[in-house]
């Protein structure tokens, strides 16, 4: 049980659109005092609490109330209820209910959330629903979703963005949407698609385009490096996963031309730990041909004009022939091809084109 006084004056006072000061002046008092109140630092006098409450347009049994705090399981079972409500069309009890929880648990941020995804629910199973209705559920899921933005909650915040993305770009409220999206670039959830959203919405097409291939070439080198992952001997795949993440890896490298090819000595290994050399040595033969002549670029269908490398960074680094060079003459798994004559020829390859350089 917690009192609450202060995040219930603070979300009182901005759903009336108030400021501290403005509050602070209807009743005689300092904006600071205000502050204190809502970081509970300080409580209001008892000969203000009326006044305070006619100002937030609630009662003195509100503010004061205890609140009950509520326990994830129990606001899943409580949604459940309600959308149960909703489908079997009973849609006014569901709101009701709902907004009996609000009521109960004003400053719940988890209910807030979970309460716009139910909003939406609502619009959804009932498409005759009045315009009426309708109004009054975008308007409290708005109130709803800056109630979770404001609050900060690490855990409900980037969600709360998006969906405020989202309403701002069906109002054509671009300003907005732009301004809630720039909020998001030092983080990692991906709202790639409202950005594009809102290029497109301002008739900025490149630039939704370009946004699009940017995160499409990051999300290639995700999954190249996860199938790499499991190619690798420490997980110690059967030979059958072992086999499709090659598979997978070489499509993807053959579709997109990312990474340069250089999966191919991956792939060199993973037949060499399963004792097929032949293989082994095709692809080892695949890996000095490509270090001889500049890498393919990322597939400029699909790629550019986001991604257009320039000449220099589609040349094989003189690091990385000589680190390949090293693994060629000194990695213990590949002791069993050094007496081949083909893998002494490729080799051989590779050195040159280190002294050609």
């Amino acid at each position: 049980m917690n009192l609450r006084i202060g995040k219930k004056i603070i979300e009182l006072r901005k759903t009336r659109g108030m400021t501290q000061e403005q509050l602070a002046a209807a009743l005689g008092v300092t904006a600071p005092a205000v502050s204190k109140w809502e970081t509970d630092s300080s409580y209001p006098d008892i000969t203000l609490l009326c006044p305070l409450a006619r100002a937030l347009g609630t009662d003195v049994d509100f503010l004061l109330a205890f609140e009950e705090d509520l326990s994830q399981e129990k606001l899943g079972q409580y949604m459940v209820e309600i959308i149960t409500l909703a489908r079997e069309g009973k849609v006014q009890e569901a709101e009701e209910k709902l907004n009996g929880l609000l009521h109960t648990y004003p400053a719940n941020i988890p209910l807030k959330f979970s309460a716009t995804a139910v909003l939406s629910f609502f619009e959804m199973s009932t498409p005759e629903c009045k315009p009426e209705d309708k109004q009054r559920w975008m308007k409290l899921k708005k109130e709803l979703a800056w109630a979770v933005h404001d609050d900060g909650n690490p855990a409900y915040y980037l969600p709360s963005v998006s969906m405020l993305v989202s309403l701002a770009l069906a109002e054509e409220d671009l300003e907005k949407a732009e301004e809630l999206l720039k909020e998001t670039v030092t983080d990692t959830g991906d709202f790639t698609t409202l950005w594009v959203q809102l290029y497109i919405k301002k008739g900025e097409r490149e630039k939704a385009l370009e946004t699009v291939q940017r995160r499409l070439y990051q999300l290639v080198g995700e999954v190249r490096t996860c199938l790499m992952s499991m190619l690798g001997e420490d997980l110690a795949l059967d030979p059958d996963r072992t086999t499709e993440a090659c598979c997978a890896l070489q499509k993807l490298d053959d579709i997109f031309h990312v990474g340069g090819g250089i999966g191919v000595g991956l792939f060199a290994e993973v037949y060499l730990r399963a004792g097929k050399t032949k293989e082994a040595l095709e692809y080892l033969e695949k890996l000095a041909e490509q270090l001889t002549k500049e890498m393919d670029p990322p597939n400029p269908l699909l790629f550019a004009p986001a991604i257009v490398p320039g000449p220099e960074q589609l040349k094989w680094s003189k690091e990385i022939r000589m680190v390949i060079l090293h693994s060629l003459e000194k990695d213990a798994c590949l002791e069993p091809l050094r007496s081949e004559e083909r893998f002494q020829r490729l080799t051989k390859k590779v050195a040159d084109s280190l002294e050609n350089k």
